[in-house]
C-alpha cells in the first residue's frame, strides 16, 4: 500500500501543537524559575534563623510559603514537572521546619507542609546541617548545655529516619548524613567541653 501526501500538507496539527508546546516549555521555565526563588527564600530564613533574627525569618517566610503555594499549584496541573520543583519543595521544608523548631521547639507535620514523604524526609534530614551550625554557634556562646540539647535532637532525628527504613538511595544517603553531623557535633562537644576543663 503506497500512502501519497498532497504538495502544501502538514502531516502533523501544526497549528494547535505550536502552541501546545510554546505552553509546555512556558510552564516548564516557569516551574523551574518558581523553584529556584523558593530555595533562595529558604535560604534567607535559615540564615535568619541562625542568628536568631526571628522577625527577618518571618517576613521571608512568609513570602517563601506564598512562592511554594504557587510551585504546589504548578505541578499539580502539570506533573510531569514534578521533577523540577522537588529541590525548591525540599528547600521549603527545611526552612519551616528548622523555624519552628527553633521558635517552638517542634517540627511540623508532614500534612501541614502539604508536600509528599519522600520530599518531606529530604527536607527534615537536610534540618541536621543547620542545627549543627547553630550548636557551633551555642559552643562559641560558651553554652555548652543548648550545643548539647541539640546533638540530642540530631541524634534523636536520625534513630527515627532510621526506624524508617528507608529503601530509596539518596534518601539513605540523607540519613547518613544526619549521623554524621550528630558525631560532628558530638566531637565539637567534646574539644569544647575538654579544652574549658584544662583552663580551669
Amino acid at each position: 500500500m503506497v500512502l501519497y501526501i498532497h504538495d502544501n500538507c502538514a502531516v502533523l496539527d501544526v497549528r494547535n501543537l505550536y502552541n501546545e508546546l510554546r505552553e509546555y516549555e512556558s510552564v516548564k521555565d516557569e516551574v523551574v524559575q518558581t523553584s529556584i526563588k523558593v530555595a533562595r527564600l529558604s535560604k534567607a530564613v535559615v540564615y535568619s534563623v541562625i542568628r536568631k533574627d526571628f522577625e527577618a525569618a518571618e517576613k521571608a517566610l512568609r513570602e517563601m510559603n506564598q512562592t511554594a503555594a504557587k510551585l504546589k499549584e504548578l505541578i499539580a496541573k502539570w506533573p510531569m514537572f514534578y521533577g523540577s520543583a522537588t529541590t525548591g519543595l525540599q528547600e521549603y521544608v527545611e526552612a519551616n521546619v528548622l523555624y519552628y523548631f527553633m521558635k517552638e521547639g517542634k517540627l511540623p507535620p508532614r500534612e501541614e507542609l502539604g508536600v509528599d514523604v519522600y520530599v518531606y524526609l529530604m527536607g527534615v534530614a537536610d534540618v541536621a546541617g543547620e542545627l549543627g551550625r547553630s550548636a557551633t554557634e551555642e559552643l562559641l556562646r560558651k553554652n555548652i548545655e543548648a550545643a548539647k540539647r541539640l546533638k540530642e535532637v540530631v541524634e534523636r532525628l536520625y534513630l527515627d529516619l532510621l526506624s524508617l527504613e528507608p529503601r530509596d538511595f539518596e534518601l539513605r544517603k540523607k540519613v547518613d548524613y544526619v549521623g554524621s553531623q550528630a558525631n560532628w557535633i558530638s566531637e565539637k562537644l567534646f574539644y569544647a567541653t575538654t579544652c574549658r576543663r584544662e583552663e580551669a
